[in-house]
């Protein structure tokens, strides 16, 4: 029980930390600490057994995705790739007559892209650096607060619930429930449905709150107003459209059609980009690589750190605690509670299902629920994931040059509200055999 309390202190001061701005490692580590130190363990010998251990195995899996990643964006921002992609679209915007329905427009076609990105198999941590640049100049031309970016994040976990996708949450359920990745096709429609709809009301009640309030791209958008992206091209020097949705769309095809490892087909996108540019990035190519790669530094620890709270917490007594809980509830709510708290506390959706996924599944088993819909609920409850510590927040942060505090308002807005109701509607179709 003492080394519970220590989990629920050191979430609590690292949410605390992270919320007023304080340096995401500092807050990691210290947070680390008092878990450790509460259950017993030593700092020194607890550091380096499970929170260093989960950075380096963070640092390894991850460092060439938000490198290629970071670079990218990069090189879409400096080669006018993606002022291009934005000026079309907000072209499209314009047939739009009031500023509600563009505003509406640009958050719906962002979200849009994180939906088909992260279906595909790209990493939300990736997502983020190819689609700001595009997303930035149309939050300016629509004067769409730019905190509202991170409503396009929460996407990535209904591209998750949707039956083939190649999100890492749903492969791993897919392993743990020993189905494939279709499986669940009447519920992933339910949860779906309900998800997108409750969103787009979510959506309405934002419009409305800035119309009251006057809000614009400013104050919000400061930051990234000053980052020197695409710096200097004229319209007149931009490639055309089609040249230009080249790389994204090679992501696209790549991945989900033939399955090419995601680091390959970051670094084809990287190459097509930079041969659909070269007249605006001959002169400065290597300038934009090694700002690409810089970029990606400070993001890559940050993300890592948050992440090594989860593999510091999972290795300690206290964990074994929640799930002893958890055993007075049925079956079918024991496996959706170990499902939501596992998520949570791991801020993790993949880590919870591939560490806790077949404990889940018995659960569901036992209440008469298909190993189909074992794994879509798994997919499901990944919402939780997106709680205050989850490392994709921190990388938002990073990249958007938003206060970490306003991403997490949006964030938590956007995916607890919507991610609810699918559960709680794709429980009631289960209960009542519709699915």
């Amino acid at each position: 029980m003492i080394s519970f309390i220590g989990i629920i202190l050191g979430l609590a001061l690292f949410m605390i930390m992270a919320y007023k701005g304080v340096n995401m490692v500092l807050s990691a580590l210290t947070s680390a600490c008092i878990m450790l130190v509460i259950s017993g363990i030593a700092p020194l010998e607890g550091l380096s057994t499970s929170f260093l251990a989960g950075l380096a195995r963070f640092v390894q899996d991850y460092f060439l995705l938000f490198v290629l990643g970071a670079l990218l964006g990069r090189l879409m921002s400096d080669a006018g790739t993606a002022r291009r992609i934005a000026l079309s679209v907000a072209g499209l915007i314009g047939h739009c007559k009031t500023r509600r329905n563009q505003r509406l427009f640009c958050l719906l076609m962002v979200g849009a892209l994180y939906f088909v990105l992260t279906y595909v198999g790209i990493s939300g941590y990736v997502v983020v650096f190819t689609v700001m640049p595009i997303a930035r100049d149309l939050y300016q031309r629509t004067d769409t607060p730019w905190r509202l970016y991170c409503s396009a994040g929460p996407m990535s976990i209904c591209g998750g619930m949707v039956v083939g996708s190649l999100n890492i949450n749903n492969i791993y359920a897919a392993d743990a429930c020993g189905t494939g990745l279709s499986a669940g096709l009447r519920l992933s429609i339910v949860a779906v449905v309900t998800f997108t709809l409750v969103y787009l009301l979510v959506h309405f009640a934002m419009l409305r709150h800035l119309d009251r309030t006057g809000e614009g791209f400013l104050p919000s958008g400061s930051g990234i107003q000053g980052a020197a992206l695409d710096e200097g091209l004229s319209e007149d020097q931009l490639p055309g459209l089609v040249p230009s949705v080249l790389s994204i769309a090679a992501v696209v095809v790549l991945s989900a059609v033939f399955g090419i490892n995601v680091n390959i087909v970051l670094l084809v996108g990287c190459v097509l980009t930079a041969l659909v540019g070269w007249k605006n990035l001959r002169r400065k190519l290597g300038k934009s690589i090694s700002a690409g790669v810089g970029s990606s530094y400070a993001p890559i620890l940050n993300v890592g750190a948050t992440y090594a709270i989860g593999t510091t917490l999972k290795s300690l007594e206290g964990f074994a605690v929640i799930e002893s809980a958890l055993s007075v509830l049925p079956p079918l709510l024991n496996g959706v509670g170990l499902g939501i708290i596992t998520t949570f506390v791991m801020a993790n959706p993949a880590a919870a299902a591939a560490t806790f996924g077949p404990k889940m599944l018995v659960h569901y088993l036992e209440a008469g629920i298909s190993a189909e819909n074992a794994q879509r609920l798994m997919t499901i409850t990944g919402f939780a994931g997106m709680a205050p510590h989850n490392a994709g927040m921190t990388n938002a942060s990073q990249v958007l040059r938003v206060p970490y505090a306003d991403c997490l308002k949006v964030y938590l807005l956007y995916t607890m509200i919507p991610g609810a109701a699918a559960l709680a509607v794709s429980l009631l179709c289960l209960t009542w055999g519709i699915v």
